[in-house]
């Protein structure tokens, strides 16, 4: 099976402004658990990437890396912390350090910025695909935003998944991929870093009955 080039290209800017997209809404919204599911959307976005550049340019691992990333981050993940979540009596981030909407308009902001910084700007051995990597930077500052602007552990988990998406399209879109045996690594690395924040979120649900970092400051000396 092969794929022309440019309609590879196509598919992969389509797939890049997609990803774009739901990282501005996860920036905006309040709500937990429609941050999980649309960071689910996105990882699959992220996976289709993958496959098409894979097949387009005859490199299996990158289907494989790609569908990988479709099931760890597209389901595997979010039923993970859908599950938390339910057990968590906060399902909205109510007091972050920055409003949604003042977060909605910087990661706007963000997409503009990118998008002027990396201006005509490739990687040698890419598709010509030139919205790929002024989303992979957009995704990567927008995902470190949410992060550090969110006060709930389920937020700022989702933050650094966003951010992890925009360095995957980097890789996936721009280089061809990792190897193999790293993909299947850091696959492996976020599936267990997902295990532990699953137990200690049972654990300060236990506690302190909330899954906010703030209960967590006055722990410090």
């Amino acid at each position: 099976m092969s794929l022309d080039p440019a309609a590879a290209a196509r598919v992969v800017d389509a797939c890049a402004a997609g990803i774009v997209l739901i990282g501005i809404l996860i920036a905006g919204t309040r709500s937990i658990g429609r941050a999980i599911w649309l960071v689910a959307v996105q990882s699959i976005l992220l996976a289709a990437t993958g496959i098409v550049v894979g097949v387009a340019t005859g490199t299996s691992h990158l289907v494989v890396g790609g569908l990988l990333a479709g099931v760890t981050k597209g389901f595997v993940v979010p039923l993970i912390l859908g599950r938390i979540l339910r057990q968590s009596p906060v399902r909205t981030e109510r007091h972050p350090y920055l409003a949604p909407r003042a977060s909605l308009i910087v990661a706007i902001a963000i997409v503009f910025v990118a998008a002027a910084a990396v201006d005509g700007a490739a990687f040698g051995g890419s598709l010509d695909a030139p919205r790929a990597l002024p989303a992979a930077v957009a995704e990567i500052l927008t995902g470190l935003l949410i992060a550090m602007t969110r006060r709930k552990a389920l937020s700022i988990i989702v933050g650094l998944l966003v951010f992890e998406n925009g360095l995957a399209l980097t890789a996936f879109s721009l280089t061809y991929g990792m190897p193999l045996v790293i993909e299947l690594g850091i696959a492996f690395d976020l599936l267990i870093a997902i295990v532990v924040v699953w137990v200690y979120a049972r654990r300060m649900l236990t506690v302190l009955g909330s899954t906010s970092t703030d209960e967590l400051r006055s722990l410090r000396g």
